[in-house]
């Protein structure tokens, strides 16, 4: 009969030997992790699948960590440049939010979309707001969309702006970034409804602003907010931008800041996407012009 205690003292050792095994990488994504170029390469060799998703692919892996050389050996074996992973992430995406311009210009180099979202941005909104101006010059050069729009409504020099990257911000006004582009409604203003004006406010103001004379609050009161310079109310905390803007809010500098406050004014700290309606925007300026003692005239035709 087998001595107990040396089954004890041989389970023992077992389990030490097999907690002193080298780790084997179980797929392809677990190899480009540990950037052994030698052991991807032989993986790849044998039939490793390059464009599984195991939650990510291994290109994905590969710029996500950095690597410029496992991401080359992996396109040249067939990697899919533009394969998403989950929430439409793509290879492009993580290298733009890490900061390394090499990869991007590889990646766009083999046909990446540079205009392609992810949680609803694009490269080029991810690597302005990052601040890496040698990427979003790669991206801009490839065709990426200067003033392309988030899901509430934020061009790339926005994100640049409030993150304070002002070389990517000069870059991006230089190559094209603008303010919306709408058309005057100064004229249309004297047939317009404040009524609707009024519903249009609640809706998408009241809940930040206050109307009201004399009453103080953290956000601006808009009473009297037509003809009044801007940044020009005190106690109250504006952004660098706004402080910046200079002039006064007319009738068509409302129309223009109200139609999408990130492109107006980028690094504007309103959270509010913008009213596209052009009939929404003449009616609660209108209303706006409702609240002061002394209403501004109305233009003359």
């Amino acid at each position: 009969m087998i001595n107990r205690r040396f089954m004890r003292v041989a389970r023992a050792s077992w389990v030490l030997w097999l907690f002193t095994l080298p780790v084997q990488a179980s797929n392809l994504g677990d190899l480009v992790k540990t950037g052994d170029v030698a052991a991807v390469t032989s993986a790849l060799d044998k039939g490793a699948a390059v464009n599984e998703i195991d939650g990510v692919t291994a290109l994905y892996i590969a710029c996500e960590a950095g690597s410029a050389e496992l991401a080359k050996l992996l396109i040249d074996r067939g990697a899919d440049v533009n394969l998403p992973v989950s929430w439409q992430r793509t290879p492009l995406y993580a290298a733009s939010k890490g900061g390394y311009p090499d990869i991007v210009k590889l990646l766009l180099k083999h046909g990446a979309n540079p205009n392609q979202l992810a949680k609803s941005q694009t490269p080029l909104h991810v690597a302005a707001e990052n601040g890496c101006l040698q990427c979003v010059i790669h991206l801009v050069d490839a065709g990426a969309d200067v003033n392309a729009l988030t899901a509430n409504g934020s061009p790339p020099i926005h994100l640049a702006k409030l993150r304070g990257h002002d070389d990517v911000v000069a870059y991006l006004r230089s190559h094209g970034a603008a303010r919306p582009a709408i058309a005057p409604i100064s004229a249309r203003l004297a047939s317009a409804s404040a009524e609707s004006g009024k519903a249009i406010y609640d809706r998408t103001c009241g809940t930040c602003h206050l109307a009201a004379p004399g009453i103080p609050n953290p956000k601006p009161n808009l009473w009297g907010i037509v003809g009044r310079p801007k940044a020009s109310q005190s106690g109250i905390e504006y952004s660098s931008s706004m402080k910046d803007a200079g002039g006064t809010w007319t009738f068509e500098e409302l129309n223009l800041f109200i139609s999408n406050p990130a492109r107006a004014l980028p690094g504007t700290d309103m959270l509010f996407s913008g009213l596209q309606d052009e009939k929404q925007r003449v009616d609660l300026i209108a209303y706006l012009r409702t609240l002061s003692d002394t209403p501004s005239p109305l233009p003359e035709n």
